[in-house]
């Protein structure tokens, strides 16, 4: 029982005593972050502080924006880069012949009756360029600079064969139609120059339909062109094209090598 008696009043005092030692730690807390309470130095000091800690973060804020619109104008500069690219692709491909292609033009059609020989489709093909053709087909076979319009036969018997024009190696059927994109009048003009291609098939009673069409659709080519045996060709060093390129990279070169026997 006498345990019993001591316990209690012990345990309200420590209750008591750990209840005013938190009501001056708070008193102390409140006075430490109270800046009037504090002394003159202390206060320089703080201010000093704050002061270099807001000139850094000035500074990092500076820097950190230079990074920023040096990364923008970087990809800015990437974007371009892979839009001309990207542009210089397009304009490759249509060269090539690789890609379908539309736009205004004419259209020549040759019909069986007129007797036309692959001669001519190569002479009428060549004033097209010439007119300023942009894309050219035949039959819907791209022209490119690696096509082929040549004549082929089928040898039945000794007394029986037939001879034929092909395209790209191609059998070519009538009616053939010759589309070509470009400025039409230009184009017109081109193939009706007096005493030009289609005043020599007159000659011959071919008069092959010539019509101007606003919107012409022109296929790709159906096997794309592979090179086995062209690499890009680097002049060996000494050459005297490495030469010229080492006197315009370093142009103090050229009196030394003057003065030198």
């Amino acid at each position: 029982m006498s345990k019993i008696r001591w316990s209690i009043p012990i345990t309200i005092v420590l209750l008591c005593l750990g209840i005013m030692l938190s009501l001056q730690f708070q008193a102390q807390t409140r006075i430490a972050s109270d800046l009037t309470l504090q002394r003159t130095e202390t206060l320089i000091a703080m201010v000093r502080g704050l002061s270099e800690k807001r000139q850094k973060l000035a500074l990092e804020i500076i820097d950190l924006g230079a990074q920023l619109r040096s990364q923008v104008e970087s990809n800015r500069d990437e974007e371009t880069l892979l839009e001309s690219i990207d542009l210089e692709m397009k304009k490759l491909q249509i060269v090539n012949g690789t890609t379908p292609v539309k736009g205004p033009g004419l259209t020549i059609t040759i019909e069986e009756y007129m007797p036309i020989i692959y001669t001519d489709l190569l002479n009428i093909v060549n004033e097209l360029w010439n007119a300023g053709a942009e894309a050219i087909s035949i039959n819907e076979h791209r022209i490119t600079g690696y096509s082929t319009i040549s004549v082929a036969e089928d040898i039945f018997s000794e007394a029986n064969y037939s001879i034929f024009m092909t395209v790209n190696h191609e059998k070519l059927e009538y009616p053939i139609v010759i589309k070509t994109i470009g400025n039409a009048n230009n184009l017109e003009k081109g193939l009706t120059l007096p005493g030009g291609i289609m005043d020599n098939l007159a000659l011959f009673n071919a008069y092959p339909k010539i019509e101007k069409v606003e919107e012409l659709e022109i296929p790709a080519i159906q096997k794309p062109v592979t090179y086995y045996f062209m690499n890009e060709y680097k002049p060996p060093e000494g050459t005297i094209a490495e030469e010229k390129k080492d006197e315009a990279a370093n142009p103090l070169t050229k009196p030394l090598r003057n003065i030198l026997p």
